[in-house]
């Protein structure tokens, strides 16, 4: 194998590992102070993904038991994602913006 076919091996392989081995991805819009849409329904393994698709900043967390994370500041534009794998309601808020709220349903 030539450099640039293990080149793209490494790559596809890195791909391969950073994607969940069941489930799908479910992408939340932040727009207007707000989640779009402010609850969805998923299975355990699903990657819930955020796209600031406002001016400004904001910044994706959880503090439910077992499903804790913080995704940091996320700037316009950004896309940035979590996966949920324990069955259960997870409450995500903007750090931010503490009225945007949104209630994922792992099951």
């Amino acid at each position: 194998m030539d450099v640039a076919g293990a080149r793209i091996g490494v790559a596809l392989s890195a791909v391969l590992a950073a994607t969940p081995a069941l489930g799908g991805e479910y992408v939340i819009e932040q727009r207007e102070k707000a989640f779009h849409p402010v609850s969805i329904a998923i299975r355990p393994g699903d990657t819930v993904a955020f796209t600031n698709a406002d001016p400004f900043a904001h910044n994706m967390f959880s503090a439910t038991p077992g499903a804790e994370f913080n995704l940091g500041a996320q700037n316009p534009g950004e896309h940035k994602a979590v996966v949920l794998r324990k069955p259960g309601t997870v409450d995500v808020e903007c750090q931010i913006h503490p009225k945007m709220r949104l209630t994922v349903v792992v099951k």
